[in-house]
């Protein structure tokens, strides 16, 4: 199928749903027993019209860019968006330059279409340097666009102020039952600023409760709760989301979210009533360590 897109003013444009390859290839140590089943996986995205695929170099200790290297071999390069992202302790400028072309090698590919601060840089590390480098990756043709992840609307326009590229998205744990990016104005900050808000564990790894409110609406449009949930985002201005999906049924099943449009009312509904809703991320909370307050 052909995944629907949002554009920005800026012109910048990404599918509503991509591919994430979080433990794809292992968590922070690489995990070889898995490398033709992950590999086939990303093919079968690829086959199912995914092109916005996203990793890290830190995923697997890079064996995660690698199995995507792999697996993208005998694709048209130009019809893949491949994002990939460079840890907080690497963001020194030589550092950043130094990660950004061992990526690339695992990649298999010659540049990046999108290239992340993983974080804020830890402390002690210039964020002017890390954004000069990040800058001089696009004008050595190295990446196509800068952006960030897990960041604060304070800490995100800090780094934007020292780049001369537009930061075109930020990367957030957001889903129906997790609403730190409301809770710190990271949603709003990016619809108000043109960029692209990226919802990483949409479906909290399969976790969510099946609650009635959800069952209900998904009696209403004759959808999954899952598509429910991932519609839900995706029916929200600026927001598109990755999922981690190694089950082609599951895969299948995802992507049936993108053929309807919630209502707004509905979708207010599940901001104001689904319960239990947690305001601090249980993965990264965005008040960690750095030079510049969360």
């Amino acid at each position: 199928m052909n995944i629907p897109t949002k554009k920005l003013k800026s012109g910048f444009e990404l599918p509503v749903y991509g591919l994430s390859m979080w433990q794809m290839g292992g968590k922070l140590e690489a995990d070889y027993t898995n490398d033709q089943h992950e590999i086939d996986a990303i093919r079968a995205a690829i086959d199912a019209g995914i092109t916005h695929i996203d990793t890290a170099e830190s995923y697997g200790a890079g064996h995660s860019e690698e199995l995507l290297g792999e697996a993208s071999q005998g694709y048209d390069r130009s019809r893949l968006f491949i994002v990939t992202k460079v840890s907080s302790w690497n963001q020194t400028y030589d550092g950043v330059i130094n990660a950004c072309k061992k990526s690339l090698k695992r990649l298999k590919t010659d540049y990046i279409d999108m290239y992340l601060l993983h974080q804020y840089p830890e402390p002690g590390i210039d964020i002017a340097e890390t954004m000069k480098a990040m800058d001089e990756l696009v004008t050595l043709g190295l990446v196509k666009n800068i952006g960030v992840s897990n960041m604060t609307p304070r800490r995100f326009d800090e780094a934007q102020r020292h780049a001369k590229n537009k930061l075109v998205c930020n990367q957030i744990h957001y889903n129906v039952q997790y609403r730190e990016a409301e809770q710190k104005g990271v949603l709003n900050h990016a619809q108000d600023n043109d960029v692209m808000f990226v919802a990483w564990r949409p479906l909290q790894k399969g976790l969510l409760d099946n609650v009635p409110l959800i069952e209900n609406l998904a009696i209403k449009y004759n959808k999954t709760p899952a598509q429910i949930e991932i519609n839900w985002l995706i029916c929200q201005e600026n927001v598109v989301v990755i999922s981690k999906t190694s089950s082609i049924e599951h895969l299948k099943e995802n992507l049936g979210a993108l053929d309807f449009v919630m209502d707004k009312s509905d979708i207010e509904l599940i901001r104001q009533n689904y319960p239990d809703q947690k305001m601090v991320s249980d993965v990264v909370p965005l008040d960690y360590p750095a030079d510049i307050a969360s």
